[in-house]
Protein backbone atom coordinates (compact mmCIF):
# COMPACT_ATOMS: atom_id res chain seq x y z
CA UNK A 1 0.00 0.00 0.00
CA UNK A 2 1.29 3.43 -0.94
CA UNK A 3 0.28 6.42 1.18
CA UNK A 4 0.12 10.18 0.53
CA UNK A 5 -0.19 12.02 3.85
CA UNK A 6 -1.36 15.61 4.00
CA UNK A 7 -2.39 17.85 6.89
CA UNK A 8 -6.02 16.71 6.79
CA UNK A 9 -6.24 14.13 4.00
CA UNK A 10 -4.58 10.74 3.78
CA UNK A 11 -4.74 8.79 0.54
CA UNK A 12 -3.85 5.10 0.51
CA UNK A 13 -3.66 3.14 -2.76
CA UNK A 14 -3.61 -0.66 -2.83
CA UNK A 15 -3.60 -3.56 -5.26
CA UNK A 16 -1.50 -4.54 -8.28
CA UNK A 17 -1.84 -4.12 -12.02
CA UNK A 18 -2.70 -7.75 -12.77
CA UNK A 19 -4.04 -8.77 -9.38
CA UNK A 20 -7.69 -9.18 -8.52
CA UNK A 21 -8.31 -5.51 -7.87
CA UNK A 22 -6.95 -2.07 -7.16
CA UNK A 23 -8.43 0.59 -4.94
CA UNK A 24 -8.03 3.53 -2.62
CA UNK A 25 -8.90 4.81 0.84
CA UNK A 26 -9.36 8.57 1.23
CA UNK A 27 -9.48 9.65 4.85
CA UNK A 28 -10.18 13.14 6.18
CA UNK A 29 -13.05 14.51 4.12
CA UNK A 30 -15.77 15.79 6.44
CA UNK A 31 -19.44 14.81 6.13
CA UNK A 32 -21.95 16.63 4.01
CA UNK A 33 -19.99 17.10 0.77
CA UNK A 34 -22.04 16.31 -2.33
CA UNK A 35 -20.33 13.99 -4.82
CA UNK A 36 -21.58 13.55 -8.38
CA UNK A 37 -20.74 9.94 -9.20
CA UNK A 38 -21.70 10.36 -12.86
CA UNK A 39 -19.27 13.25 -13.21
CA UNK A 40 -16.65 11.15 -11.45
CA UNK A 41 -17.22 8.31 -13.93
CA UNK A 42 -16.74 10.74 -16.82
CA UNK A 43 -13.48 11.93 -15.29
CA UNK A 44 -12.30 8.33 -14.82
CA UNK A 45 -13.00 7.60 -18.49
CA UNK A 46 -10.34 10.11 -19.50
CA UNK A 47 -7.70 7.91 -17.86
CA UNK A 48 -9.16 4.49 -18.68
CA UNK A 49 -7.25 2.26 -21.14
CA UNK A 50 -8.45 1.20 -24.56
CA UNK A 51 -9.91 4.57 -25.55
CA UNK A 52 -8.12 4.89 -28.91
CA UNK A 53 -5.57 3.25 -31.17
CA UNK A 54 -2.94 5.54 -29.64
CA UNK A 55 -3.22 3.79 -26.26
CA UNK A 56 -2.99 0.28 -24.87
CA UNK A 57 -5.46 -2.28 -26.16
CA UNK A 58 -6.25 -3.38 -22.60
CA UNK A 59 -9.98 -2.88 -21.88
CA UNK A 60 -10.87 -1.86 -18.34
CA UNK A 61 -14.10 0.04 -17.57
CA UNK A 62 -12.60 1.41 -14.34
CA UNK A 63 -15.94 1.85 -12.59
CA UNK A 64 -15.18 2.29 -8.88
CA UNK A 65 -17.33 0.42 -6.37
CA UNK A 66 -17.68 2.46 -3.18
CA UNK A 67 -17.50 0.38 -0.01
CA UNK A 68 -17.96 3.20 2.47
CA UNK A 69 -17.78 6.95 2.91
CA UNK A 70 -20.43 8.02 0.38
CA UNK A 71 -24.16 7.57 0.94
CA UNK A 72 -26.95 9.05 -1.17
CA UNK A 73 -24.40 11.16 -3.02
CA UNK A 74 -22.95 12.73 0.14
CA UNK A 75 -19.80 12.09 2.12
CA UNK A 76 -20.49 10.54 5.51
CA UNK A 77 -17.31 11.62 7.26
CA UNK A 78 -16.03 8.03 7.28
CA UNK A 79 -13.12 6.85 5.19
CA UNK A 80 -14.07 6.77 1.51
CA UNK A 81 -13.16 3.29 0.32
CA UNK A 82 -13.41 2.36 -3.34
CA UNK A 83 -12.34 -0.68 -5.31
CA UNK A 84 -11.88 -1.39 -9.03
CA UNK A 85 -11.84 -4.99 -10.16
CA UNK A 86 -9.32 -5.89 -12.87
CA UNK A 87 -11.26 -7.58 -15.66
CA UNK A 88 -8.78 -7.83 -18.56
CA UNK A 89 -5.55 -9.25 -17.21
CA UNK A 90 -2.99 -11.27 -19.16
CA UNK A 91 -0.49 -12.32 -16.55
CA UNK A 92 1.17 -14.79 -18.93
CA UNK A 93 2.68 -11.85 -20.81
CA UNK A 94 4.92 -11.26 -17.82
CA UNK A 95 5.92 -14.81 -16.86
CA UNK A 96 9.60 -14.31 -17.71
CA UNK A 97 10.04 -11.13 -15.71
CA UNK A 98 10.69 -12.91 -12.45
CA UNK A 99 14.12 -13.76 -13.87
CA UNK A 100 14.74 -10.91 -16.33
CA UNK A 101 14.20 -7.21 -15.60
CA UNK A 102 12.89 -4.89 -18.32
CA UNK A 103 15.07 -1.83 -19.04
CA UNK A 104 13.41 1.39 -17.90
CA UNK A 105 11.02 -0.40 -15.51
CA UNK A 106 11.16 -0.80 -11.75
CA UNK A 107 11.57 -4.58 -12.12
CA UNK A 108 15.16 -4.61 -10.87
CA UNK A 109 14.75 -2.15 -8.00
CA UNK A 110 11.58 -3.94 -6.85
CA UNK A 111 13.44 -7.26 -7.04
CA UNK A 112 16.12 -5.88 -4.74
CA UNK A 113 13.76 -4.16 -2.31
CA UNK A 114 11.35 -7.08 -1.94
CA UNK A 115 14.01 -9.80 -2.13
CA UNK A 116 12.52 -11.50 -5.16
CA UNK A 117 8.97 -11.73 -3.81
CA UNK A 118 7.56 -8.80 -5.80
CA UNK A 119 4.50 -9.13 -8.04
CA UNK A 120 6.08 -8.41 -11.42
CA UNK A 121 2.91 -8.89 -13.51
CA UNK A 122 2.34 -5.73 -15.48
CA UNK A 123 4.65 -3.80 -13.21
CA UNK A 124 2.71 -4.71 -10.06
CA UNK A 125 2.41 -1.77 -7.70
CA UNK A 126 4.71 0.32 -9.92
CA UNK A 127 2.36 0.19 -12.91
CA UNK A 128 0.61 3.17 -14.41
CA UNK A 129 -2.58 1.20 -13.74
CA UNK A 130 -2.25 2.31 -10.11
CA UNK A 131 -3.19 5.84 -11.17
CA UNK A 132 -6.82 4.72 -11.53
CA UNK A 133 -7.36 4.81 -7.73
CA UNK A 134 -5.52 8.14 -7.67
CA UNK A 135 -8.10 9.48 -10.12
CA UNK A 136 -10.97 8.33 -7.90
CA UNK A 137 -9.69 10.45 -5.02
CA UNK A 138 -8.61 13.27 -7.32
CA UNK A 139 -11.92 13.30 -9.17
CA UNK A 140 -13.74 13.75 -5.85
CA UNK A 141 -11.38 16.55 -4.85
CA UNK A 142 -11.77 18.25 -8.23
CA UNK A 143 -15.51 18.47 -7.61
CA UNK A 144 -14.89 20.10 -4.24
CA UNK A 145 -12.60 22.67 -5.85
CA UNK A 146 -15.05 23.35 -8.67
CA UNK A 147 -17.78 24.09 -6.13
CA UNK A 148 -15.47 26.84 -4.84
CA UNK A 149 -14.79 28.25 -8.30
CA UNK A 150 -11.34 26.68 -8.55
CA UNK A 151 -10.45 24.92 -11.79
CA UNK A 152 -7.60 22.44 -12.37
CA UNK A 153 -6.81 21.73 -15.99
CA UNK A 154 -3.96 19.82 -17.66
CA UNK A 155 -3.14 19.83 -21.36
CA UNK A 156 -0.44 18.48 -23.66
CA UNK A 157 2.39 20.94 -24.19
CA UNK A 158 4.42 18.75 -26.51
CA UNK A 159 5.19 15.14 -27.39
CA UNK A 160 8.75 14.29 -28.33
CA UNK A 161 9.39 18.03 -28.59
CA UNK A 162 6.55 18.60 -31.08
CA UNK A 163 4.02 21.12 -29.75
CA UNK A 164 2.28 21.92 -33.07
CA UNK A 165 1.20 18.37 -33.96
CA UNK A 166 2.02 16.35 -30.86
CA UNK A 167 -0.14 13.28 -31.58
CA UNK A 168 1.68 12.69 -34.86
CA UNK A 169 4.76 11.75 -32.84
CA UNK A 170 2.87 8.84 -31.28
CA UNK A 171 2.01 7.49 -34.73
CA UNK A 172 5.68 7.71 -35.74
CA UNK A 173 6.76 5.86 -32.59
CA UNK A 174 4.23 3.08 -33.22
CA UNK A 175 5.63 2.57 -36.72
CA UNK A 176 9.10 2.24 -35.21
CA UNK A 177 7.87 -0.20 -32.51
CA UNK A 178 9.09 2.41 -30.06
CA UNK A 179 7.64 4.94 -27.61
CA UNK A 180 7.81 8.67 -26.88
CA UNK A 181 7.39 11.01 -23.93
CA UNK A 182 6.43 14.65 -23.62
CA UNK A 183 5.42 17.43 -21.29
CA UNK A 184 2.12 18.49 -19.75
CA UNK A 185 1.02 21.96 -18.67
CA UNK A 186 -1.19 22.13 -15.58
CA UNK A 187 -3.03 25.31 -14.59
CA UNK A 188 -4.94 26.09 -11.40
CA UNK A 189 -7.21 29.12 -11.63
CA UNK A 190 -9.36 30.71 -8.95
CA UNK A 191 -7.20 29.91 -5.91
CA UNK A 192 -6.93 32.87 -3.56
CA UNK A 193 -3.64 34.28 -2.35
CA UNK A 194 -2.31 33.08 0.99
CA UNK A 195 -2.38 29.27 0.77
CA UNK A 196 0.80 27.38 1.58
CA UNK A 197 3.78 28.25 3.73
CA UNK A 198 7.54 28.76 3.78
CA UNK A 199 10.27 26.16 3.34
CA UNK A 200 8.93 22.62 3.70
CA UNK A 201 5.33 23.83 3.86
CA UNK A 202 5.49 25.34 0.38
CA UNK A 203 2.94 24.57 -2.30
CA UNK A 204 5.63 23.68 -4.85
CA UNK A 205 7.01 20.94 -2.60
CA UNK A 206 3.62 19.52 -1.69
CA UNK A 207 2.44 19.50 -5.30
CA UNK A 208 5.70 17.98 -6.48
CA UNK A 209 5.48 15.13 -3.98
CA UNK A 210 2.03 14.17 -5.25
CA UNK A 211 2.92 14.62 -8.92
CA UNK A 212 6.03 12.45 -8.59
CA UNK A 213 3.76 9.71 -7.27
CA UNK A 214 2.56 9.28 -10.86
CA UNK A 215 4.67 6.64 -12.62
CA UNK A 216 6.75 7.98 -15.54
CA UNK A 217 6.98 11.54 -14.17
CA UNK A 218 10.61 12.65 -14.29
CA UNK A 219 10.50 16.41 -13.79
CA UNK A 220 8.42 19.42 -12.79
CA UNK A 221 8.97 23.16 -13.09
CA UNK A 222 6.82 26.07 -11.91
CA UNK A 223 6.34 29.18 -13.98
CA UNK A 224 9.51 29.99 -15.90
CA UNK A 225 11.19 27.07 -14.12
CA UNK A 226 14.69 26.35 -15.40
CA UNK A 227 14.27 29.24 -17.83
CA UNK A 228 14.53 31.62 -14.86
CA UNK A 229 18.18 30.63 -14.51
CA UNK A 230 18.86 32.34 -17.84
CA UNK A 231 17.04 35.59 -16.97
CA UNK A 232 18.07 38.80 -15.26
CA UNK A 233 16.20 39.62 -12.11
CA UNK A 234 14.51 42.48 -13.92
CA UNK A 235 13.16 39.98 -16.46
CA UNK A 236 12.13 37.28 -13.97
CA UNK A 237 10.47 39.45 -11.31
CA UNK A 238 6.68 39.70 -11.65
CA UNK A 239 5.69 43.35 -11.16
CA UNK A 240 2.54 44.08 -9.16
CA UNK A 241 -0.46 46.25 -10.02
CA UNK A 242 -4.10 46.74 -9.00
CA UNK A 243 -6.75 45.61 -11.50
CA UNK A 244 -10.04 47.43 -12.16
CA UNK A 245 -11.66 45.73 -9.15
CA UNK A 246 -8.80 46.67 -6.84
CA UNK A 247 -7.28 43.19 -6.71
CA UNK A 248 -3.52 42.73 -6.52
CA UNK A 249 -2.23 41.18 -9.76
CA UNK A 250 1.12 40.64 -11.45
CA UNK A 251 2.00 41.70 -15.00
CA UNK A 252 3.79 38.42 -15.70
CA UNK A 253 3.68 35.01 -14.01
CA UNK A 254 7.24 33.74 -14.05
CA UNK A 255 6.82 32.51 -10.47
CA UNK A 256 3.97 30.24 -11.57
CA UNK A 257 1.50 31.72 -9.09
CA UNK A 258 3.58 30.81 -6.02
CA UNK A 259 5.94 33.08 -4.06
CA UNK A 260 7.77 31.84 -0.98
CA UNK A 261 5.76 28.62 -1.16
CA UNK A 262 2.49 30.61 -0.90
CA UNK A 263 -0.15 31.22 -3.57
CA UNK A 264 -0.19 34.81 -4.84
CA UNK A 265 -3.69 34.77 -6.37
CA UNK A 266 -2.49 34.38 -9.96
CA UNK A 267 -2.93 31.12 -11.85
CA UNK A 268 -0.69 28.36 -10.54
CA UNK A 269 1.17 27.04 -13.58
CA UNK A 270 3.61 24.16 -13.79
CA UNK A 271 4.97 21.83 -16.45
CA UNK A 272 5.50 18.10 -15.95
CA UNK A 273 7.95 15.93 -17.90
CA UNK A 274 6.76 12.40 -18.78
CA UNK A 275 9.32 9.83 -19.91
CA UNK A 276 8.74 7.48 -22.89
CA UNK A 277 6.87 4.27 -22.10
CA UNK A 278 9.63 1.78 -21.11
CA UNK A 279 7.80 -1.23 -22.61
CA UNK A 280 8.79 -1.36 -26.28
CA UNK A 281 8.82 -4.18 -28.82
CA UNK A 282 12.44 -3.57 -29.78
CA UNK A 283 15.44 -5.66 -28.80
CA UNK A 284 17.13 -4.39 -25.64
CA UNK A 285 19.95 -5.72 -23.50
CA UNK A 286 19.28 -6.95 -19.98
CA UNK A 287 20.37 -9.63 -17.48
CA UNK A 288 19.25 -12.96 -16.05
CA UNK A 289 19.26 -13.04 -12.25
CA UNK A 290 19.80 -16.77 -11.79
CA UNK A 291 22.68 -17.32 -14.17
CA UNK A 292 24.12 -13.80 -13.86
CA UNK A 293 24.30 -13.62 -17.64
CA UNK A 294 23.40 -10.93 -20.14
CA UNK A 295 20.59 -11.52 -22.62
CA UNK A 296 18.23 -9.76 -25.00
CA UNK A 297 14.57 -8.98 -24.47
CA UNK A 298 11.61 -7.82 -26.52
CA UNK A 299 8.69 -6.63 -24.45
CA UNK A 300 5.40 -7.73 -25.96
CA UNK A 301 1.89 -7.24 -24.67
CA UNK A 302 -0.45 -4.24 -24.47
CA UNK A 303 1.29 -0.96 -23.76
CA UNK A 304 0.78 2.72 -24.46
CA UNK A 305 3.20 4.03 -27.08
CA UNK A 306 2.94 7.33 -25.20
CA UNK A 307 1.76 7.89 -21.65
CA UNK A 308 1.21 11.64 -21.98
CA UNK A 309 -2.49 11.74 -23.08
CA UNK A 310 -3.65 9.46 -20.27
CA UNK A 311 -1.46 11.28 -17.73
CA UNK A 312 -3.56 14.46 -17.99
CA UNK A 313 -6.35 13.43 -15.56
CA UNK A 314 -3.75 11.87 -13.24
CA UNK A 315 -1.90 15.17 -12.92
CA UNK A 316 -5.19 17.00 -12.35
CA UNK A 317 -6.11 14.43 -9.70
CA UNK A 318 -2.85 14.71 -7.76
CA UNK A 319 -3.06 18.50 -7.88
CA UNK A 320 -6.66 18.58 -6.66
CA UNK A 321 -5.91 16.30 -3.69
CA UNK A 322 -3.11 18.59 -2.50
CA UNK A 323 -5.17 21.75 -2.88
CA UNK A 324 -8.19 20.38 -1.03
CA UNK A 325 -5.91 19.27 1.78
CA UNK A 326 -4.35 22.74 1.96
CA UNK A 327 -7.77 24.43 1.94
CA UNK A 328 -9.09 22.21 4.70
CA UNK A 329 -5.92 22.85 6.72
CA UNK A 330 -5.79 26.62 6.60
CA UNK A 331 -7.67 29.73 5.62
CA UNK A 332 -5.92 32.14 3.23
CA UNK A 333 -3.46 34.18 5.22
CA UNK A 334 -3.19 31.69 8.08
CA UNK A 335 0.12 30.19 8.99
CA UNK A 336 0.39 26.53 8.24
CA UNK A 337 1.64 26.20 11.81
CA UNK A 338 -1.96 26.60 12.95
CA UNK A 339 -3.04 22.98 13.09
CA UNK A 340 -6.67 22.83 14.18
CA UNK A 341 -8.86 19.75 13.97
CA UNK A 342 -11.47 21.97 12.40
CA UNK A 343 -11.51 24.79 9.92
CA UNK A 344 -11.97 27.60 12.37
CA UNK A 345 -11.01 31.16 13.14
CA UNK A 346 -8.23 30.91 15.69
CA UNK A 347 -7.03 34.50 16.02
CA UNK A 348 -8.69 37.04 18.21
CA UNK A 349 -8.86 39.55 15.37
CA UNK A 350 -11.41 37.44 13.46
CA UNK A 351 -15.10 37.87 14.18
CA UNK A 352 -18.15 35.69 13.93
CA UNK A 353 -19.00 37.12 10.54
CA UNK A 354 -15.70 35.78 9.23
CA UNK A 355 -16.56 32.41 10.66
CA UNK A 356 -19.91 32.62 8.95
CA UNK A 357 -18.13 33.32 5.67
CA UNK A 358 -15.98 30.25 6.21
CA UNK A 359 -19.05 28.13 6.82
CA UNK A 360 -20.72 29.51 3.74
CA UNK A 361 -17.58 28.78 1.73
CA UNK A 362 -16.95 25.24 2.94
CA UNK A 363 -20.28 24.16 4.46
CA UNK A 364 -20.14 21.07 6.65
CA UNK A 365 -16.91 20.21 4.90
CA UNK A 366 -15.22 22.56 7.36
CA UNK A 367 -15.43 19.96 10.07
CA UNK A 368 -13.55 16.77 10.68
CA UNK A 369 -15.41 14.44 13.01
CA UNK A 370 -13.96 11.64 15.10
CA UNK A 371 -14.49 10.03 18.45
CA UNK A 372 -12.72 12.60 20.57
CA UNK A 373 -13.71 15.71 18.73
CA UNK A 374 -17.11 17.32 18.61
CA UNK A 375 -18.08 20.31 16.56
CA UNK A 376 -17.50 23.28 18.81
CA UNK A 377 -15.89 25.45 16.18
CA UNK A 378 -18.82 27.69 15.45
CA UNK A 379 -19.23 28.51 19.07
CA UNK A 380 -15.51 29.21 19.47
CA UNK A 381 -15.55 31.49 16.47
CA UNK A 382 -18.55 33.34 17.84
CA UNK A 383 -16.61 34.19 21.00
CA UNK A 384 -13.83 36.01 19.19
CA UNK A 385 -13.56 39.77 18.95
CA UNK A 386 -15.00 41.60 15.92
CA UNK A 387 -12.91 43.50 13.39
CA UNK A 388 -15.80 44.27 11.01
CA UNK A 389 -18.36 45.75 13.34
CA UNK A 390 -22.02 46.51 12.61
CA UNK A 391 -23.06 50.13 12.41
CA UNK A 392 -23.40 51.63 15.87
CA UNK A 393 -20.77 49.40 17.51
CA UNK A 394 -19.53 50.65 20.84
CA UNK A 395 -15.86 50.22 19.93
CA UNK A 396 -14.90 49.33 23.49
CA UNK A 397 -16.39 52.50 24.80
CA UNK A 398 -14.36 54.88 22.65
CA UNK A 399 -17.49 56.50 21.26
CA UNK A 400 -18.96 57.24 24.67
CA UNK A 401 -22.28 56.30 26.20
CA UNK A 402 -24.99 55.58 23.66
CA UNK A 403 -28.69 55.56 24.02
CA UNK A 404 -30.06 52.21 25.23
CA UNK A 405 -31.95 51.69 21.98
CA UNK A 406 -28.66 51.88 20.08
CA UNK A 407 -27.17 49.33 22.45
CA UNK A 408 -30.11 47.03 21.97
CA UNK A 409 -29.84 47.39 18.20
CA UNK A 410 -26.24 46.42 18.50
CA UNK A 411 -27.12 43.36 20.56
CA UNK A 412 -29.71 42.41 17.96
CA UNK A 413 -27.07 42.67 15.25
CA UNK A 414 -24.72 40.43 17.20
CA UNK A 415 -27.49 37.94 17.93
CA UNK A 416 -28.28 37.77 14.21
CA UNK A 417 -24.68 36.64 13.67
CA UNK A 418 -24.73 34.19 16.56
CA UNK A 419 -27.94 32.39 15.67
CA UNK A 420 -26.85 30.85 12.33
CA UNK A 421 -23.54 29.82 13.91
CA UNK A 422 -25.29 28.09 16.79
CA UNK A 423 -27.66 26.35 14.40
CA UNK A 424 -24.72 25.30 12.25
CA UNK A 425 -23.04 23.91 15.36
CA UNK A 426 -26.10 21.86 16.21
CA UNK A 427 -26.25 20.46 12.67
CA UNK A 428 -22.63 19.38 12.89
CA UNK A 429 -23.39 17.88 16.31
CA UNK A 430 -25.89 15.62 14.55
CA UNK A 431 -23.04 14.18 12.48
CA UNK A 432 -21.11 13.69 15.71
CA UNK A 433 -24.09 11.86 17.19
CA UNK A 434 -24.25 9.47 14.23
CA UNK A 435 -20.55 8.73 14.55
CA UNK A 436 -20.81 8.09 18.29
CA UNK A 437 -23.79 5.81 17.78
CA UNK A 438 -22.04 3.80 15.07
CA UNK A 439 -18.95 3.41 17.23
CA UNK A 440 -20.76 2.78 20.53
CA UNK A 441 -19.42 5.94 22.14
CA UNK A 442 -21.01 7.92 24.95
CA UNK A 443 -22.66 11.19 24.05
CA UNK A 444 -20.92 13.03 26.88
CA UNK A 445 -17.15 13.22 26.26
CA UNK A 446 -15.73 14.75 29.44
CA UNK A 447 -12.06 14.89 28.34
CA UNK A 448 -13.16 16.71 25.19
CA UNK A 449 -15.19 19.21 27.25
CA UNK A 450 -12.31 19.80 29.67
CA UNK A 451 -9.97 20.46 26.75
CA UNK A 452 -12.45 22.89 25.21
CA UNK A 453 -12.86 24.84 28.44
CA UNK A 454 -9.10 25.06 28.82
CA UNK A 455 -8.79 26.55 25.32
CA UNK A 456 -11.61 28.99 26.02
CA UNK A 457 -9.91 30.09 29.23
CA UNK A 458 -6.75 31.01 27.32
CA UNK A 459 -8.66 32.89 24.60
CA UNK A 460 -11.15 34.77 26.75
CA UNK A 461 -10.77 38.26 28.13
CA UNK A 462 -9.65 37.95 31.73
CA UNK A 463 -12.74 39.61 33.18
CA UNK A 464 -15.12 37.49 31.06
CA UNK A 465 -13.42 34.08 31.27
CA UNK A 466 -15.74 32.58 33.89
CA UNK A 467 -18.85 33.91 32.16
CA UNK A 468 -17.70 32.54 28.80
CA UNK A 469 -17.18 29.16 30.44
CA UNK A 470 -20.73 29.18 31.79
CA UNK A 471 -22.11 30.14 28.37
CA UNK A 472 -20.25 27.38 26.59
CA UNK A 473 -21.18 24.87 29.28
CA UNK A 474 -24.81 25.69 28.49
CA UNK A 475 -24.13 25.33 24.75
CA UNK A 476 -22.46 21.95 25.22
CA UNK A 477 -25.24 20.70 27.48
CA UNK A 478 -27.78 21.75 24.85
CA UNK A 479 -25.68 20.05 22.17
CA UNK A 480 -25.54 16.78 24.13
CA UNK A 481 -29.30 16.88 24.68
CA UNK A 482 -29.82 17.55 20.97
CA UNK A 483 -27.56 14.61 20.06
CA UNK A 484 -29.54 12.26 22.32
CA UNK A 485 -32.87 13.49 20.92
CA UNK A 486 -31.57 13.25 17.36
CA UNK A 487 -30.47 9.61 17.79
CA UNK A 488 -33.79 8.75 19.39
CA UNK A 489 -35.73 10.32 16.51
CA UNK A 490 -33.45 8.75 13.92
Amino acid sequence: MSVLRGEKLTLSIFGTSHGTSIGMILDGLPPGIRIDEEALATFMTRRAPGQSNLSTARKEPDHPEFISGIKDGMTTGEQIKAIIYNTDVKSSDYSALARTPRPGHADYTAHVKYKGHEDSRGGGTFSGRMTAPLCIAGGICKQILESEGIAVSASIHDIHGNSSEPLSEIVKAQALRDSVGGTVICTVSGLAAGYGGPLFEGLEGRLSQAIFGIPAVKGIEFGAGFGAAEMYGSENNDEFYYDAEGNVRTRTNNCGGILGGISDGMDIEFRVAIKPTPSIARVQRTIIYDSREETEIEVHGRHDPCIVPRALPCIEAATAIVLVDVMLSQQPGESADIKSEYVQIENSDKDASTAGQAIARYGKACYSINSDKDASTAGQAASTAPDEQPDGMLNNGDSGVQHISDCRSEIDAIDSQLLPLIEQRLRVAEAVAIYKQEHNLEIVDQPREDSLFSKLQSRSSRDLADLNKDIFKAIINASCKHQKDFITRK
